[in-house]
């Protein structure tokens, strides 16, 4: 997805739902930039409405492009607005006040309005966004304060900066008014933005089902439960229950961000934090995590949250399955992004991450603590098998038909540990047969012209070379991811004697530390020939059983 600039922060979002009654009357006809300075009476009655898409889907030229038409006095189409009681709502035409608005604050995502707004986290990427776009619009128009200066001069100055000046605070943008209640400005909206930039399937869904618990949970954890609060209306210790949680998951699956070419297998779980990309993602991963027995795939099914009880379910469920797959509590997997949800480019797989996310959610709601056990038996021989067909799999995976592709990736996943938990070998053949595919195995590669690597290149080279020399369990032999997720093992237990001395320590998983250690060197043992089973203590497991 393109770079663009995050601008949720220039007009404050309302609940529609408390401006009732019918506002018909005589109101003003155009809306001139000195409306939004600092301290206008206009600015601070400005609201979008709770249901407005949030306002991050300009690029850094599409924003220095309409300021500079706003500046040449050419078209542009005219606000929608709607008066309550109270507030003066935007129906139509958020990112053109708030593009002018950042434009006129020099805060395009990272300025102090923003830094108020997100409670001062603010994103590597939403940093580097808005200072490109500061460069643009210094270079192509010049800062509001320069042309406010020059209001009212005769200084010797461009012709441009010169005719700009003058229309800055005379020209003012077309207005049209909503006439009638809250529930007639709302139906407006959505006809309005079914037309010109429509809105995608993700935004209209939450934007409908702005009250249920799975549109809350999505929203909180894309903005790590900080910027405008949907759930403003729940009391305050719900609140702070919500955006608690919220954070925890997002530093899981959003942190630390991607940049291209990849040099780290600090990757992560979630790939990037686009908001039209996450929150697609946000919202499968909430409706798979979901443990409620009334949980389906269609979110209007859920009731309206009214105290916010629901959307805490939903988020617990979430961060029980994000614990079991990686973090260091005693059951978590810790597993490795690279192998399990990433392709051989280095690119996020969000059907491998969420036929994961299916497996073991329906394993906790099933209390099938002992499939995590066969898991870690068969982990080793699995995660070579991803690594090395990651190309292929990509393949199927774009072959597939998109309702099916997480449900298929966790039928390839339980296949795998089924056969691999037996001692048996896989291969290709019997899982594509598996899975229902049909026709000749290609892994098919472009032949290079250039000379120059591609980013995406770079990044294979390192995912491949990473991945042979990355730290590995000494119990399971599956790959350690350190930065996230690693226990800190006595090679000899307390209990019998063991110390905290530096040959004494290892790494491993956390859960093969508390849950499998002793039951995976017992099998190891067993396994010995005769001749060495007089060890007074047993052998660890070398990952083949």
């Amino acid at each position: 997805m393109a770079s663009r600039v995050n601008l949720d922060a220039m007009i404050q979002r309302e609940d529609f739902a408390t401006e009732d009654g019918d506002y018909t009357m005589d109101l003003f006809q155009n809306f001139p930039a000195s409306n939004l300075e600092m301290h206008s009476p206009v600015r601070r009655l400005l609201r979008k409405p709770d249901f407005q898409r949030e306002t991050n889907h300009w690029s850094p030229n599409q924003l220095v492009t309409f300021v500079a038409s706003f500046l040449d006095n050419e078209l542009i189409p005219s606000l929608i607005l709607w008066k309550s009681s109270t507030y003066i709502f935007v129906i139509d035409g958020g990112h053109r006040l708030s593009a002018l608005r950042a434009w006129m604050e020099d805060d395009y995502g990272d300025g102090p309005i923003s830094r108020q707004f997100y409670n001062g986290e603010i994103s590597a990427e939403q940093k580097r966004i808005a200072k490109r776009t500061r460069s643009l619009i210094e270079s192509k128009i010049g800062r509001f304060s320069k042309l406010k200066g020059l209001v009212g001069t005769k200084l010797a100055v461009s012709d441009i900066d010169a005719k700009r000046s003058q229309l800055l605070f005379t020209r003012g943008l077309n207005l049209q008014w909503v006439q009638g209640t809250a529930s007639v400005a709302e139906t407006s909206f959505f006809k309005i933005n079914s037309q010109g930039t429509p809105l995608d399937d993700t935004e209209e869904l939450l934007l409908r089902n702005r009250k249920k618990p799975i549109a809350i949970g999505a929203r909180a954890i894309l903005r790590a439960g900080v910027g405008h609060k949907y759930w403003s209306a729940f009391d305050k210790e719900i609140q702070a229950k919500i955006e608690k949680t919220a954070s925890e998951i997002y530093a899981v699956l959003f942190e630390p961000e991607i940049n291209q070419p990849i040099k780290t297998l600090d990757l992560p779980l979630g790939g990037t934090v686009a908001p039209t990309d996450a929150l697609a993602l946000l919202v499968d991963f909430l409706f798979i995590c979901d443990s409620s027995q009334s949980a389906t795939n269609n979110i209007a099914s859920y009731d309206d949250d009214e105290k916010g009880d629901k959307t805490i379910t939903v988020l617990a469920s979430a961060l029980s399955v994000v614990n079991r797959i990686t973090g260091n509590a005693h059951g978590s997997l810790g597993l490795h992004p690279a192998v399990y949800f990433y392709n051989e480019k280095g690119k996020h797989s969000r059907f491998l991450f969420l036929g994961m996310v299916s497996l073991i959610s329906s394993k906790l709601k099933n209390n099938d603590s002992g499939y995590f056990k066969k898991f870690t038996i068969s982990r080793r021989k699995m995660e070579d098998f991803l690594v090395e067909n990651k190309s292929l799999i990509g393949i199927l995976l774009q072959n597939m038909n998109r309702s099916v592709r997480i449900a298929k990736m966790k039928d390839l996943l339980e296949f795998l540990i089924d056969k691999y938990s037996k001692d048996r070998e896989v291969k290709i053949e019997e899982v594509l047969e598996h899975l229902g595919a049909r026709g000749r195995i290609l892994d098919i590669t472009t032949a290079a012209t250039n000379v120059a690597f591609s980013d995406d290149t770079k990044s294979a080279i390192f995912v491949r070379r990473a991945i042979d020399t990355a730290m590995r369990c000494s119990v399971c032999s599956g790959l350690l991811d350190p930065a996230k997720s690693v226990s800190y093992d006595h090679k000899i237990p307390v209990r019998d004697g063991g110390t905290g001395a530096l040959e004494n320590g290892d790494l491993i998983h956390p859960y093969c530390n508390q849950s499998i250690k002793q039951q995976i060197k017992l099998v190891h043992l067993t396994k010995l020939p005769p001749q060495c089973r007089c060890h007074s203590k047993p052998r660890r497991w070398s990952g083949v059983l």
